[in-house]
């Protein structure tokens, strides 16, 4: 290795030659390189050189630069990494071409100062550069974390292809396009975190988010109130130690979270308290009656100071019990009594909270499901992500509906996030979290339909889709592992620490603490036995042979010291690239393939033992005969994997028979023998000394024979089994007992007859179930047997879900997850770099949510598909002559290329914009199966009655791609794209492209109608709630008609498509503009800054209107075409009726966009003023000179600024721009052509009036402007817009204004994307600069930082001119609750109505509104401005239409000139409606004042509305301001007399 000292390094190399030195022979003493003889031998991977650093501005070159003469030996392309001094970490560079202008003599290695940054390099510092294999430094996996941006899924594609071929680093900046901003902030190499590592097409992406959107529920029970086993009360373990914790999580990592707190609860009521307890009663499957609660603590709320949340938060909890049990019951009053006097009633007591198992988690979720399956309305463009998590003072174990457990995992897989759950108990004795639900025993059916799939055989998805087929079967208590959500104990005590070297055992004895009896000794005296003593008739031979040799109690003692010892150094800390293994994420599924605890097991021989209650599981650790390993996935969300069996440090018995194992680090031990029962050797399945650390594994095991099992159901007695049945209930007495077995009754009422085959077969999969040992069921006791008849042989093609369905024990978790669970878990496959313990807080997933993953490696077996799924083609030809579309960006078609060619290259980009928007749906790429064996492997060994051959056709079904970014890579491999139950295959034929989907055959969800009670957060009590859950999926989602438009077939947003959408509103601003000079330096006033503020925006939207490709050709040089936007000072509705704007509008219609008339021969130049004037006043397609009418002001035969310069651009020859005509108006009027209205202004370009000399003017007959007497005037058409209600009948003619423009717009101005970015734009057309603008931006499938620049530019632009540009709602604020139930509006009522004014409509100026006059003028006291009119305010002659307004508005709504607050009027002494505008984007700005953040800012403004409105004195007072104010009542004229 050779090596150069830093001296030397640093040295020049045109410095004096010295001879005393040995490496100064070799120094060449110009600035040539050394001479060589022959090449250098290639350096050797792991050869170091130390080398003098550079460092250079990253503008200059954003490589590493470097010097191929200092290191002889290096070739370009070669992988080198830099570290400073003897550190393992660094940063890896490819070895570049080497640029002759940016290589000096003197410089050896130039590295970019934003990466010397990073790791510390100074310039002219000392690093060591080493070559390494590029194979051993591929990225597995890398994490990337982003803020304050909306990042699509098509966006995370596309970085992720830039990346290809690059190095990376953690906490390196990524920028793509030079929009997206994202940072790495983890790197796996081969199962371990890395400092650095190249990306490749095979590299898997995780996006994290630390702008989400976050709903905390907080479940108030039973157990809520209770002390833990530390004395903390549960309530307290959540505002002492996990709140405040997340919150320093929070802080630390920079996060800016939307949070929603609520706090959710059920209350039973008896029979005797249902006529009182009025609202919305439901029934639960036991028939009890109960009412849910939620109330709403904060309301997407960026939480700075969580100090004082967390105060209030603590009071809530105290709070909410006493609303919801007895001051909620204040309804029940007398007529004539109020609350607070002394002879009302005083509320009853009534109902009692549920335990946590009987909460309402599902209806809390799909709660908060309903807001986000709508995401694309209303977007926020510096949010991603979703992020749920309950805080329950249970185990994780909740009885649910069948249902609606069915819907809401249908919601969440489609929707594509996880749920956290955090227990603030210790870790159960059973598999947590769990869901028991009653239902029927499903029936496999095979063949056609709905239902003849593997899912018809799971308990969730199977049994009673058809209500007549379950009628008269038996239900059955089912038990199912929620793989969408994963579990955190919360168990931190502050005076007591976590033990991990040993396993305590514990049992809540709240019976025994009430009697008081802790204070005695009396626990020595409870006894349980370590196995039963007795024989079963039902036992096997093996079973009793085995009982007969049952160790000591000191050994067992001994054997639980060391099962249960940790030992940290055999922690699994390497991932197998064949497995799945659970990240810190939290999120779903650990995706991985691995053999059972990353070890083979053999057995000498099987037995068979009776589940017992206090064994938690049975050993099922056998392998396939072949050696084949088992399909292991986590079965909960994020399904925290624990380390391996291997991992549990025990020391064997002398006696232990042949059974061994070998662990991961390959030492062979013994565990267990005949004098060790199985049971007890490996109890919790592996892992840390706590239950539940095992590998929740979803191996598919096929059994040749399935036996049936006991399946043990506790009773809230204390049972004992006895071999054949449960014992008889121990009563309950003070004295001591010891828990002996003893035989109780054969045959039972709730059981039924128990069976047993005789041998345990080595491939079997459990189907035992029992209840939770510390929750008990709802029902009496009863042991229920499931026998499967038949045989089913093993087929070295069966994938590796079971063959037959089983079932669920949540006291003996199996080693698998059924296939249909499985297959759907998949989808969070690629989200798990590393595994996790169960244990452990998932503090990751918590504080940065990872967005569902790119890719999946799970596909469908050809005979699954043809069993399962129903197949939809369609082909759509490629012609590029004919290709219009705004979505496609045209690719580079060399010139010469073929008509092929030329097409293919249009087909891959028609594709890669149709697999783009699939993406954006929530689909992911199938990539080729890491693991042959699986890919390989057939349906489950099931005989299906096959379809004919035609209907799969004889094709192959298999995905090549390696990784995302390895999509498309070329025209000829098709792609595969996948949902939840929905595949597509694109692919290019030649000629056109064709999409194949095949469509799981599914059983429809109907919609689940519910009702509850909910207290928004400055609500004053609880109101009630009906809302609906319903699934959206995409089966019936409009495809063809999407790639249509993707072709160019269509130009059209269709609503079925669910295009992203999100509307403006342009505000003139509480402040004076910050100028008041206007272009050509003229003194305006504020409406006129504005006006010209207006004007801006105007050529702003023009400038980016979108042009195809060939706009232009064959027609001549064309201007482009300009926004116009149409100044009035009516209202929205009474503008309606002015003549005047009327007919200009129609001419906008009309005429479209401004364009040169090519036929004029008209030059300006060589015409007089007269002939000029005449052109003016005669031209037919000419200036419109009219009468116009301004703040009450007429200017009779006027024609507006504007007018009078897109009038000479384009009649006149010699004027080519709108610069050259205001410069010659301006002379005209110098000349004394035409004066100023007001006589105070030169010309401008703009909304300006002005007149002709009366030199040049003819008599005219004056003209009407306003409310004409004849509508019928008016042409008239059929009204069929949405305002067209109000007891109008729809045969009543009506005109139809359209009062607004679509545009296409592109918003990549500097062509740096790599995809067209084209969004639709939609504006007004008439504009008041009193109230607001509106304009909406549809979009599908594009870049949102793009949009997000565009939008901020023009806010810079206008806020120059007292405009604000804000976020707003599309649809009105009274109907927020329908979006999100969470979200409400804040109610203020008047204390005083409003006076009742006579003849208010002749008091007032000419067009003012005088609905709800009063509650108008009152918000624009507080700084409102209109936003929406209200339907009923429009003229019923006019039919206004919008093509942005899908729904009529019921109430006019108001906007704050801030935009922080909306307000809609109700009338009369119902008042107003406020609600906080969630949509202003919060940044991560400094936020020191109240004034920068925009819900403290909103919370003021209406605080302060609301005292006014409470206040009488007040009200009256404004009420006669505001009447002194209107003119007097005009008097009759005199009768006329001669």
């Amino acid at each position: 290795m050779s090596t150069s000292s830093r001296a030397q390094s640093q040295s020049s190399r045109y410095s004096r030659k010295r001879s005393d030195t040995v490496q100064s022979a070799f120094k060449p003493t110009t600035s040539a390189a050394p001479p060589l003889l022959s090449v250098p031998p290639s350096v050797k991977v792991g050869e170091s050189k130390a080398l003098a650093a550079w460092v250079h501005d990253p503008e200059k070159s954003a490589a590493v630069i470097f010097n191929y003469n200092w290191w002889p030996g290096i070739n370009e392309g070669d992988l080198l990494r830099a570290t400073l001094g003897n550190s393992e970490s660094g940063f890896l560079f490819f070895v570049p071409r080497e640029d002759h202008n940016l290589v000096k003599p003197q410089l050896q290695i130039s590295i970019p100062g934003n990466i010397a940054d990073v790791f510390g390099i100074r310039n002219n510092g000392e690093i060591t550069v080493t070559k390494l294999d590029k194979d051993s430094c591929k990225a597995d996996y890398v994490e990337f974390a982003f803020q304050d941006q909306y990042l699509g899924r098509n966006e995370m594609w596309r970085l992720g292809q830039h990346l290809v071929g690059k190095c990376v680093y953690v906490d390196q900046d990524i920028s793509f396009i030079g929009v997206i901003a994202a940072k790495v902030t983890a790197i796996y190499v081969g199962g371990h975190r890395v400092t650095a590592g190249c990306m490749t097409s095979a590299t898997k992406a995780i996006y994290r988010s630390l702008s989400a959107k976050t709903t905390l529920f907080i479940q108030i029970c039973k157990e809520f109130w209770q002390f833990a086993e530390d004395g903390e009360r549960y309530y307290e373990k959540v505002v002492h130690s996990f709140l405040p914790a997340l919150c320093t999580k929070w802080r630390e990592a920079g996060t800016n979270h939307i949070v929603t707190v609520v706090l959710v609860s059920r209350v039973f009521y008896d029979q005797s308290e249902i006529d009182y307890a009025a609202g919305p009663l439901r029934r639960d499957d036991e028939g009890r009656w109960y009412k849910d609660f939620y109330q709403v603590i904060n309301d997407l709320e960026v939480i700075y100071d969580w100090k004082s949340t967390l105060v209030s938060l603590k009071d809530s909890f105290w709070a909410f019990q006493r609303d919801i049990l007895l001051t909620h019951h204040y309804h029940q009053k007398p007529p004539g009594h109020s609350s607070t006097s002394p002879q009302a009633p005083l509320p009853r007591l009534v109902g009692q909270l549920s335990y946590a198992h009987d909460g309402p988690i599902l209806e809390a979720l799909n709660m908060s499901l309903n807001p986000t399956e709508t995401h694309y309305i209303d977007r926020s463009l510096s949010l991603t992500g979703v992020s749920v998590m309950i805080i329950t003072p249970g185990t994780g174990y909740f009885r649910v509906s069948k249902h609606l457990l069915r819907l809401t995992t249908t919601r969440l897989v489609d929707q594509g996030f996880a749920v956290d759950l955090i227990t603030l108990t210790k870790p159960p004795l059973h598999q947590s979290p769990i869901f028991c639900f009653w239902g029927v025993e499903p029936e496999l059916k095979v063949g056609g339909g709905a239902t003849g799939s593997l899912r018809s055989a799971d308990p969730l998805w199977g049994g009673d889709d058809d209500p007549h087929e379950s009628l008269g079967k038996e239900r059955t208590m089912f038990w199912w592992e929620p793989f969408w959500m994963s579990v955190s104990f919360w168990d931190k005590q502050m005076d007591l620490p976590f033990r991990e070297d040993r396993f305590v055992a514990r049992a809540r004895m709240y019976e025994i603490r009430a009697l008081g009896l802790l204070d005695h000794d009396v626990l020595s005296g409870i006894e349980i036995p370590y196995l039963p003593k007795f024989y079963s008739e039902t036992m096997t031979t093996p079973i009793k042979e085995h009982f007969e040799g049952l160790i000591s109690n000191e050994d067992a003692e001994k054997f639980d010291q060391d099962v249960f010892a940790l030992s940290r150094h055999l922690r699994p800390t390497t991932v197998n690239k064949n497995s799945y293994n659970s990240s810190g994420s939290g999120t779903i599924l650990s995706s991985s393939y691995r053999s059972v605890g990353g070890r083979q097991i053999q057995r000498s021989g099987s037995i068979t033992i009776p589940p017992i209650a206090e064994s938690p599981r049975l050993p099922h650790t056998e392998l396939h005969p072949d050696g084949g390993e088992r399909f292991s996935v986590l079965s909960a969300v994020p399904l925290s994997s624990s380390p391996s069996r291997s991992s549990v440090h025990s020391k064997v018995s002398t006696r232990s028979g042949s059974s061994e194992f070998t662990s991961a680090s390959g030492k062979s031990r013994k565990p267990g023998s005949r004098f060790a029962p199985a049971w007890l050797f490996n109890p919790f399945r592996g892992g840390i000394s706590q239950p539940q650390t095992s590998n929740v594994s979803a191996s598919a095991v096929t059994s040749p024979t399935l036996a049936a099992t006991p399946i043990l159901t506790p009773s809230p007695s204390v049972l004992t089994f006895n071999g054949s049945g449960f014992k008889t209930p121990i009563p309950r007495s003070p004295k001591p007992v010891n828990i002996l077995p003893r035989a109780s009754p054969r045959n039972s009422a709730l059981s039924r007859t128990l069976e047993e085959e005789s041998t345990f077969t080595q491939h079997r999969a459990s189907l035992t179930r029992t209840s939770p040992l510390n929750t008990p069921p709802r029902t009496e006791a009863s042991i229920i047997i499931m026998r499967r008849t038949g045989s089913a042989q093993h087929n070295p093609s069966v994938p590796f879900p079971s063959s037959l369905p089983t079932r669920t024990n949540p006291s003996f978790p199996r080693e698998y997850v059924p296939y249909p669970q499985s297959s759907l878990a998949r989808r969070w496959q690629h989200g798990f770099p590393e595994p996790l313990t169960r244990m452990e807080i998932k503090w990751k997933s918590m504080v940065t949510p990872a967005c569902l993953p790119l890719t999946v490696e799970h596909f469908p077996t050809k005979s699954e598909l043809e069993t399962s799924y129903d197949i939809f083609s369609y082909d759509f030809v490629v012609d590029p002559p004919e290709m219009r579309s705004f979505l496609v960006k045209p690719p580079s078609i060399p010139k010469g290329a073929t008509r092929d060619e030329a097409r293919r290259a249009w087909a891959a980009s028609i594709m890669r914009e149709m697999v783009a928007l699939r993406l954006a749906q929530g689909f992911q790429f199938i990539l080729k199966s890491s693991a042959p064996s699986i890919t390989k492997s057939g349906p489950p060994p099931m005989r299906h009655p096959r379809r004919p051959s035609a209907f799969i056709p004889d094709e192959e079904l298999s995905p090549q791609a390696v990784g995302a970014a390895d999509v498309l890579s070329n025209s000829h491999d098709p792609v595969y794209l996948s949902m939840s139950n929905e595949i597509h295959k694109i692919s290019y034929m030649g000629e056109a492209i064709r999409v194949r989907r095949y469509v799981r055959r599914m059983v429809a969800s109907a919609p689940i109608e519910y009702q509850c009670l909910i207290w928004p957060k400055f609500g004053e009590g609880y109101t009630e709630l009906k809302t609906s859950f319903t699934s959206h999926g995409l089966e019936n989602y409009g495809w063809n008609r999407l790639d249509m438009l993707i072709a160019g077939y269509e130009n059209q947003l269709h609503d079925s498509l669910r295009y992203w959408r999100t509307r403006f509103i342009v505000i003139p601003s509480a402040d004076p503009p910050p100028t008041n000079t206007g272009p050509t330096g003229e003194k305006l006033e504020d409406e006129e800054i504005r006006l010209v503020g207006m004007d801006k925006l105007a050529e702003l939207f023009s400038r980016v209107r979108w042009q195809a490709p060939d706009y232009g050709v064959g027609t001549g040089s064309q201007t482009q075409p300009i926004v116009r936007f149409l100044p009035t000072d009516l209202g929205p509705a009474s503008c309606l009726l002015d003549e005047t704007l009327v007919s200009r509008l129609d001419e906008i219609h009309a005429l479209g966009p401004l364009r040169k008339n090519v036929k004029s021969e008209k030059e300006i130049s060589q015409m007089s003023l007269s002939a000029i004037a005449k052109a003016m006043r005669e031209d037919p397609v000419g200036l419109p000179i009219k009468d116009y009418r301004w703040h009450g002001r007429l200017y009779t035969d006027a024609f507006t600024g504007s007018d009078f310069v897109n009038w000479l651009v384009k009649e006149f020859r010699d004027v080519s721009s709108k610069e050259q005509a205001v410069e010659i108006g301006a002379k005209l009027q110098v000349q004394g052509l035409f004066e100023h209205g007001r006589r105070t202004h030169g010309f401008l370009d703009g909304h300006y009036f002005y007149q002709l000399r009366p030199e040049y003017t003819t008599p005219s007959t004056p003209r009407g402007w306003f409310r004409t007497k004849h509508p019928s005037t008016f042409g008239m058409v059929e009204g069929s817009g949405f305002y067209s209600g109000n007891n109008r009948t729809a045969s009543r003619r009506r005109k139809r204004l359209i009062l607004s423009q679509s545009l296409v717009i592109d918003i990549d101005g500097n062509k740096r994307s790599d995809q067209a970015e084209t969004v639709i734009l939609h504006h007004d057309i008439i504009h008041n600069p009193a109230t607001c603008f509106h304009f909406e931006l549809q979009w599908i499938g594009r870049t949102a930082r793009c949009i997000e620049d565009q939008v901020k530019q023009w806010s810079r632009t206008i806020d120059r001119y007292g405009l604000k540009l804000v976020e707003a709602y599309v649809g009105q604020i009274c109907d927020i609750r329908e979006q999100n139930p969470f979200q409400s509006c804040y109610p203020v009522k008047l204390s005083v109505p409003p006076p009742v004014v006579q003849s208010l409509d002749k008091r007032v100026l000419e067009g003012t509104q005088t609905h709800n006059y009063f509650e108008s003028a009152l918000l624009r006291k507080f700084g409102f401005v209109l936003d929406i009119e209200a339907a009923s305010t429009y003229p019923e002659q006019i039919d206004p239409s919008y093509s942005y307004r899908r729904a009529p508005f019921k109430h006019s709504q108001w906007i704050h000139r801030s935009g922080v607050v909306f307000a809609q009027v109700l009338g009369g002494t119902n008042g107003f409606l406020f609600l906080t505008n969630r949509l202003i984007s919060h940044g991560r700005t400094s936020l020191k004042g109240k004034e920068l953040r925009p819900s403290a800012l909103a919370d003021e403004v209406m605080f302060r509305i609301g005292d006014f409105c409470d206040d009488p004195e007040a009200l009256n007072g404004f009420y006669k301001e505001e009447i002194a104010l209107l003119a007097p009542i005009p008097e009759d004229p005199p009768p006329f007399q001669l």
